[in-house]
């Protein structure tokens, strides 16, 4: 399943958005070491200059975040056939949702300013009866994600006709 064949990667884009998701996430963990560094030394005098440790540990973070994110990118993948829509991600817990075509109710792209930057999109997609997404695929190339949502389309083609949910007097 793992490895089975036909499974699309995300593309390199993908990847550098993690990694600048990641630096992000990183600066604000350097903050907090940098302010909890400077409270510690009012009340204890430490061996070493100040913000040497909170830097080590950012240099640190910085390193494995940088691997873990290619591992991570490396995992994830998707594919569509004429009956199922398959995901696939994961490095040490393994996950695989697979979404029959006939059980998609609502398919969406969002995309996000950073996305929107790099020409990429989230897809998401709903079945029946739950409100939280069945499956979603980040950083897909815009165009593939608006190819995928078309093709996944209850309306569409391929999909079936019937199974979404509208509001009456709509």
């Amino acid at each position: 399943m793992w490895d089975a064949p036909g499974f699309e990667t995300l593309p390199t884009k993908a990847l550098l958005v993690s990694r600048v998701r990641g630096a992000f996430m990183l600066l604000i963990i350097i903050a907090v070491l940098a302010a909890a560094d400077l409270v510690i030394r009012q009340f204890v005098e430490p061996a070493f200059p100040p913000l040497v440790l909170p830097g080590l540990i950012a240099l640190a973070a910085f390193a494995v975040g940088w691997m873990w994110t290619h591992l991570v990118w490396r995992a994830l993948g998707w594919r569509l056939d004429d009956r199922t829509f398959e995901t696939r991600s994961g490095v040490y817990w393994k996950t695989w949702k697979g979404i029959p075509r006939d059980r998609v109710q609502f398919v969406e792209v969002v995309s996000g300013p950073l996305q929107r930057h790099y020409g990429l999109a989230t897809l998401v997609v709903r079945t029946a009866g739950v409100y939280t997404p069945a499956v979603s695929v980040k950083d897909l190339v815009a165009d593939v994600a608006e190819r995928l949502r078309a093709e996944l389309s209850p309306e569409s083609p391929g999909g079936v006709l019937g199974n979404h949910a509208t509001e009456p007097g709509l």
